[in-house]
């Protein structure tokens, strides 16, 4: 479970976290504020960036909470500013980074996990973990990764997968 899901969403962090700083290089280019990109959209009915992104990372670290057993580390939810909202993604992988496979050798697959929303209801670990935990992650990931990308951010897939561990054949 943790190398399928916990090394994975620190992984996609770092890569928000480097799209991020094109996203500010690209504003200070085209001399614009980059926290322009915090209040951006999808849609009006749709959370803004900044909100992806903490969802993004508040995903993450339940995830690991809740399958190993832990607490996760509480945030306000009070960035301001793009800077902001990359220290809470700093934060975010440092708490992901603290976890190792041990912390999830006891975790079955079948025990329940409680839901905070909705109220009275629980999941699986397995369900938790591949029905919502990544999926919600990765709407997430994806969503803050668009708004960049048609805020006119020169990125492309690459930038979303990241690098990868090739090896030699």
């Amino acid at each position: 479970m943790y190398f399928e899901i916990i090394s994975q969403f620190a992984f996609s962090l770092k890569n928000l976290d480097r799209i991020m700083g094109k996203a500010a290089d690209h504003a200070e280019a085209k001399k614009f504020d980059v926290n322009n990109f915090l209040s951006a959209r999808v849609a009006p009915d749709m959370l803004p960036f900044n909100m992806q992104v903490r969802i993004a990372c508040d995903a993450a670290k339940s995830a690991a909470a809740s399958l190993s057993g832990k607490e996760a580390p509480k945030h306000e939810d009070k960035e301001t500013t793009f800077a902001e909202l990359r220290t809470r993604i700093g934060k975010c992988i440092a708490y992901l980074e603290s976890f190792t496979a041990e912390d999830f050798a006891q975790m079955k697959d079948e025990r329940t996990i409680k839901l905070a929303y909705p109220p009275g209801k629980g999941l699986t670990a397995k369900d938790f973990a591949l029905g919502r935990q990544i999926p919600n992650f990765f709407f997430h990931y994806t969503t803050a990764y668009g708004l960049l990308r048609a805020g006119g951010v020169e990125i492309g897939k690459g930038d979303f997968l990241g690098p990868l561990n090739t090896l030699d054949l």
